[in-house]
């Protein structure tokens, strides 16, 4: 039995028998009237000699590898696929070429909650990725104690059981405490962060964050001597080179079949890009964030052109995405145009997400697609078109799992798709076909983007009377169709039942098993990570003291 992928060259080698039987034949009758050697036969029993090895080998070409590449805090209206006008984003717009662009992709609120459910393919609420405090964003604490769950099955350990060489590189957003480490969730190498940069630490209260190989501390980011390692100044550090380099490294040196997951956080405010590329968006939006967005930019770039010189690009299916969207609300961040709010917030400014799956000769019937689907979709539809059996739904309509979407991506009809948006644990809103309906909100307050019906930093509770949106239509949610304290459109009451059958569902399917995001100790931050006395980076732990998460709460 022969992959399908090898049947060109499987069908080829029966030709070459049968070339090789009429030879011999020919030949046979024609050295038995001449009586001289049979030279034909001879030759071409040494031509299919020579292609054997071909036939022996087409039932083992390599499957296809993955390249997975998140950027944190990337906006809709900063990438040239969605805004034409823009130009930071070439090599990202030419990946699309040879794939589908996804236009409907939803994200979480944090992107905690997003690495979660992209990894374990699982709606990231469903298995416990939560505080207890109501409505709060799923975000990592710096001294929270999580560590995912063990029996809890992550992307890299389904292809590493099938013999893909596993690699993470940047910044690793579920979990701070060396048992939290990449290593142990599947990952054969990691290099990284395990913590958001954010301002310089004083080693009292705060550790000098980390930079890992695998499961050790390499260096203190902050003070540190070394310029690949460390934080030069305000805006300026070479973690995108570094992470340039090493990808391209790896796809050079690594046996296939290979998974790289990069996660990149030079956009998360504030933002930071090498020496090199400060100025380089002067024809552009002129701020660090798109100066740190053309270095990702050129990070694409390397790396495809890299694939491309070692002929590894036909087998490799690059995705493309973002596990939060851009900081809006700030002038040196990213634009989240045509949608509303910011990353955090539940609207579609916080939530929908650029989005791209690439791999040259797939026949994607479309180029771009309007199939509604999560990140927990994504990793079932990227187990699907690397041919692995993909995980049963837990119930019918799969809201608590991902769905395989990769049907409508090769027909170009969506299939009927429920994406649940949780805050925390809370069920904020729904999207379903062209409509979303917010059943409580709470939204950022964006420069010239108020919206009367859901802008407020306090939470709104209007599960009584969702508050209704055609997306499709409206994508920046500005003319609500009903809802809220006035519920009085004939289409409102038309579309509401069947929204409010499916809230319902998704209440009834999705269970909340746990907080695991529940206890903060100042002693689990990155006081004394292995490794850290090989290079004299160990601190003092500072006082144990175990406490429930808190997040403050605006308004």
């Amino acid at each position: 039995v022969v992959s399908t992928q090898s049947t060109g060259v499987v069908c080829f080698i029966p030709l070459y028998y049968t070339l090789y039987y009429t030879l011999y034949y020919i030949d046979t009758l024609y050295c038995a009237v001449n009586r001289i050697p049979m030279l034909f036969a001879n030759r071409a029993i040494f031509m299919i000699a020579w292609l054997l090895p071909l036939s022996s080998s087409a039932d083992e070409t390599p499957p296809t590898n993955l390249i997975v590449i998140n950027i944190q805090q990337l906006g809709w209206g900063d990438v040239g696929l969605y805004s034409p006008w823009r130009s930071d984003t070439p090599n990202i717009d030419a990946l699309a070429k040879d794939g589908v662009t996804l236009d409907s992709l939803y994200c979480e609120t944090s992107a905690t909650a997003s690495a979660g459910t992209f990894l374990s393919g699982k709606q990231a609420a469903s298995w416990g990725l939560y505080s207890s405090n109501n409505a709060e964003p799923t975000q990592l604490h710096e001294n929270s104690g999580f560590i995912l769950p063990a029996d809890l099955v992550l992307l890299p350990h389904i292809l590493g059981n099938n013999s893909y060489n596993t690699k993470f590189l940047g910044r690793w957003n579920l979990g701070q405490r060396p048992q939290a480490n990449p290593v142990n969730f599947g990952f054969k190498s990691f290099q990284g962060t395990v913590s958001d940069l954010g301002s310089k630490y004083d080693d009292l209260r705060y550790p000098n964050i980390g930079f890992y190989r695998n499961g050790n501390i390499v260096r203190r980011i902050y003070d540190s001597d070394d310029s690949d390692f460390g934080v030069m100044e305000k805006g300026i550090a070479n973690f995108t080179k570094l992470y340039t380099q090493e990808a391209a490294l790896f796809v050079e040196i690594t046996e296939e079949p290979f998974y790289l997951h990069l996660s990149l956080d030079a956009l998360v405010h504030p933002p930071y890009r090498s020496q090199e590329y400060v100025g380089s968006s002067s024809g552009s939006r002129a701020t660090a964030y798109t100066d740190a967005l053309q270095e990702i930019d050129n990070l694409v770039g390397e790396l495809t052109a890299t694939l491309e010189r070692l002929g590894k690009k036909e087998r490799t299916l690059i995705v493309l995405t973002a596990d939060s969207t851009a900081l809006a609300s700030h002038f040196v961040a990213g634009s989240n145009n045509p949608f509303s709010g910011e990353t955090g917030d539940t609207t579609e400014g916080g939530v929908r997400v650029p989005g791209l799956l690439s791999l040259p000769g797939y026949n994607f019937n479309t180029s771009r697609s309007e199939q509604v689907m999560n990140l927990a979709d994504l990793h079932v539809t990227v187990l699907s078109l690397l041919g692995m059996e993909v995980p049963k739904c837990e119930e019918e309509k799969c809201v608590a799992g991902g769905m395989d979407v990769s049907q409508s991506l090769t027909t170009g009809q969506p299939i009927n798709r429920t994406v649940a948006i949780y805050r925390g644990r809370t069920l904020m809103a729904i999207r379903m076909g062209r409509h979303k309906a917010h059943r409580m909100s709470v939204s950022s307050f964006v420069p010239g983007q108020f919206l009367d019906t859901l802008t407020s930093y306090a939470l709104k509770d209007t599960t009584a009377n969702p508050i209704l949106y055609d997306v499709v239509a409206d994508p920046s949610e500005r003319f609500f169709v009903g809802g809220g304290f006035d519920a009085v459109s004939a289409r409102y009451s038309s579309t509401m039942p069947a929204m409010k059958d499916e809230i319902n569902y998704v209440l009834e399917n999705v269970v909340m098993t746990g907080g695991l995001l529940n206890e903060c100790n100042d002693a689990f931050r990155e006081w004394a990570p292995p490794g850290c006395a090989q290079f004299e980076l160990c601190l003092q732990p500072s006082q144990d003291k175990l406490k429930m998460c808190v997040i403050p709460q605006y308004g």
